[in-house]
């Protein structure tokens, strides 16, 4: 299994050398290729648009000509027009999301979870005041009604089919999309030495050295721009290979 990344897990004393890799696979997405047919054989068409043919020829293509290509099961491929790919495509978004079922949050854990969420709450209608008031209330019982539970059901929302799991949060409901179990790559066991009481003793100990129940999340900053527009602006000049340094043999980190 290759891993997308490797780095150095650092607390305190602690430096971890570790490795991600890929949990989730797509695995029930169906993805196109743009393609024409010329003399009855597939092309693969290239930006321009053109493409290349087997003399090593290019020749440019009407994109009136090009298609959208899909694998079927055997290994053929399926072409479609555009007309008759947003027919096959074009399904929108659930109008009604009926609940399968009422279950505990402990069904799921945080792999569960694709990355996107969504919140919801009442809609409101500012000249039926009565009939806002009526549904803020039962809104109101849904939520204690519910209050550590989480409603499931499978919607359609913007072309795609998924299970999804809502929640309390706050004022609202939040609705987290759920991975198909299929997409869910099975990562194999690690077999982890066995702790004494006194090694699970330092350890919690040495985590509790940096706890903050009061860290402020919100203090995080995406600067992802401004050092993007930073690098762009300095063009020209050197920038330094960022290296993650072998960690080496050390003394324990978890002694106090």
């Amino acid at each position: 299994m290759k891993a997308v990344n490797k780095f150095n897990l650092k607390l305190g004393k602690l430096s971890l050398p570790m490795s991600c890799y890929k949990a989730v696979d797509n695995t029930t997405s169906v993805w196109a290729k743009e393609v024409t047919k010329i003399n009855g054989k597939i092309y693969k068409v290239q930006r321009k648009p053109f493409v290349v043919l087997d003399n090593g020829e290019e020749l440019e293509v009407d994109k009136t000509q090009i298609y959208k290509a899909y694998e079927k099961d055997n290994g053929e491929m399926a072409l479609f027009t555009k007309d008759e790919q947003s027919q096959l495509l074009k399904k929108g978004s659930s109008r009604e999301w009926e609940i399968q079922a009422v279950t505990d949050r402990t069904m799921f854990d945080e792999l569960s979870f694709q990355k996107d969420g969504i919140v919801a709450m009442p809609e409101l209608d500012k000249k039926k005041e009565l009939l806002n008031k009526k549904n803020l209330k039962w809104f109101a019982m849904l939520k204690a009604g519910l209050s550590e539970k989480v409603m499931v059901a499978q919607i359609l929302y913007k072309n795609v089919e998924y299970p999804v799991a809502i929640t309390n949060m706050g004022d609202k409901l939040l609705i987290r999309f759920i991975h198909y179990k299929e997409e869910i790559r099975e990562m194999g066991e690690v077999e982890l030495p066995e702790l004494t009481e006194q090694e699970k003793e330092q350890a919690r100990a040495f985590v509790n050295q940096h706890y903050k129940p009061d860290f402020d999340v919100g203090s995080f900053e995406n600067k992802t721009y401004e050092q993007t527009m930073k690098l762009i602006n300095s063009r020209g000049q050197e920038v330094e290979d960022s290296k993650v340094e072998e960690t080496i043999e050390m003394e324990n980190p978890f002694e106090l």
